[in-house]
């Protein structure tokens, strides 16, 4: 007669399933730790990208701040006035004061 032979239900000891876990927490932590730090380099270099695009555009503003100060200047728009022959005729001001 043939041998019954009954196959073993293997069961996950406390150290097996220590192990597993262990083993796909330190294959998270791997992923987690790459994709921090290459996302931390990414904004990084945007920071910077941006910190030099705003200094720029503060020297430029400077520039134009100053322009804006030259071209509001009265004696000089006096001087374009006299230099077109254009005369300030003061019988033609009035002011008008509130109350």
């Amino acid at each position: 007669m043939a041998k019954i032979v009954t196959k073993k239900k293997r069961r996950l000891s406390m150290n097996g399933f220590a192990l597993v876990l262990f083993t796909f927490s330190l294959i998270a932590w791997l992923a987690t730790s790459l994709l921090v730090n290459t996302v931390n380099n990414n904004l990084t270099m945007k920071i910077q990208s941006m910190n030099e695009e705003l200094a720029s555009l503060r020297s430029e503003n400077q520039v134009l701040t100053y322009e804006i100060n030259n071209l509001e200047n009265k004696d000089r728009i006096y001087a374009v006035a006299e230099a077109a022959n254009m005369n300030q005729v003061t019988d033609n001001i009035i002011s008008v004061q509130g109350e």
